[in-house]
């Protein structure tokens, strides 16, 4: 069995896309998790600064993590788009440089 695989460009850019859409998708849960779990809320939910700090400091952990992972999807969406452009150019390429060869 080999150990190759093979994907075509097209399918590469859809799973780009894929991961963009991820990452948006991300974005949109991230403002309403903002909205829903902010600090004063938390504040407000157990009466004291004191008492809200450690669910506050999960909170910002979770939010930063949240941010961190939208990110790399988006990163890894826009790093397989590039991909895809740069395999179609070097493939045109090598077509136009066989072409000149006959």
């Amino acid at each position: 069995m080999s150990d190759e695989v093979r994907l075509s460009t097209e399918e590469l850019h859809r799973l780009g896309a894929v991961f963009e859409i991820r990452a948006e998708e991300l974005s949109r849960q991230l403002a309403a998790f903002r909205r829903r779990a902010d600090a004063e809320a938390l504040r407000d939910g157990f009466g004291s600064d004191d008492e809200a700090r450690p669910f506050r400091e999960l909170y910002e952990q979770a939010e930063q993590a949240l941010v961190q992972l939208q990110q790399r999807l988006a990163e890894v969406g826009g790093g397989l788009k590039e991909t895809v452009t740069r395999t179609r150019a070097a493939e045109e390429e090598l077509v136009e440089m066989m072409r000149s060869i006959k």
